[in-house]
């Protein structure tokens, strides 16, 4: 890293459906990636830029970053003396069960990337600066809670979100081809995989498949498996596997190569990947 940059990401000692960041930077920036958590962030210093479907969106200090589950984005510095940020990624489990406690529908959905809510921030940093803590479980659990559940009540919209149409000139099949083609990835996500089984698969001919895959999710067939294998090497990792072991077990060449795809997409090595309990020694 660039001197000054630090960043760091563990589990919530009160509760292992949520993950945490800490992090500033100044000229590192993220590949296009997703993640498969609602993520919502503080941005404390700086400004945040994301390459997204639609445009660029800068996201200022003193407002939220909030990212859909899946939504594919970049992540670079938007002020040259860069940025300095806090990050909740809640489990979607979680997310639907509080969102049914607090809007009386699972299914929900964020319209805006940056949020300006000068008091959701405040709180918002406040609970994230706690959980560096942790002393108390029963305390920190409870903070993430009420956090999660103001901004719901505060922004999230109800009801599934239409996705794009990938494709052209095979009609309505297309979206329902496509999903036989991913399901292929999460079900074969350690293994190769060529795009002649994915076509056998969707019925689509190989000449428009990655094009329309991509159309449709944010990314092509090959990028998107290297997100399932670096998303599940994540878990692993924040669990306290080795990284040795895990780059073994999740398709990675070697330590190597999964040392790269995690600071590629997740900004930290694992070897700044903290297991529960952990307490993260963060500058201020």
């Amino acid at each position: 890293m660039t001197v000054g940059e630090h960043a760091r990401l563990w589990t919530a000692a009160g509760n292992a459906r949520v993950e945490l960041l800490a992090a500033r930077f100044e000229r590192f920036a993220f590949d296009r990636h997703s993640h498969e958590q609602l993520s919502v962030g503080v941005i404390e210093q700086g400004a945040e830029g994301l390459h997204m479907a639609g445009g660029t969106v800068v996201v200022p200090a003193g407002e939220l970053v909030v990212l859909n589950p899946g939504q594919v984005h970049t992540g670079f510095a938007a002020e040259e003396s860069g940025w300095r940020y806090r990050m909740f990624y809640f489990d979607t489990g979680m997310v639907e069960e509080l969102a049914r406690a607090h809007l009386g529908a699972g299914s929900v959905w964020f319209p805006d990337t940056a949020v300006r809510d000068s008091g959701l921030f405040e709180r918002l940093r406040r609970v994230h600066r706690e959980q560096e803590r942790a002393g108390d479980p029963l305390t920190a659990e409870s903070l993430l809670l009420d956090g999660l559940g103001a901004v719901l009540r505060r922004h999230a919209r109800t009801g599934r979100v239409r996705r794009p149409v990938a494709g052209r000139a095979v009609g309505d099949r297309t979206p329902r081809a496509l999903d036989r083609a991913r399901q292929v990835l999460h079900d074969r996500w350690t293994e190769p995989v060529t795009v002649a089984e994915l076509s056998a698969a969707s019925g689509l001919p190989r000449a428009s498949l990655i094009a329309a895959f991509r159309q449709a999710y944010g990314l092509p067939p090959h990028a998107y498996l290297l997100r399932l294998r670096a998303n599940r090497a994540r878990r692993l990792l924040l669990a306290g596997r080795r990284p040795v072991d895990v780059a073994a077990v999740t398709g990675f060449a070697d330590q190597a190569h999964l040392t790269r795809v995690c600071k590629r997409y997740f900004g930290v090595t694992p070897g700044a990947m903290a297991a529960p309990g952990a307490r993260p020694a963060l500058p201020r």
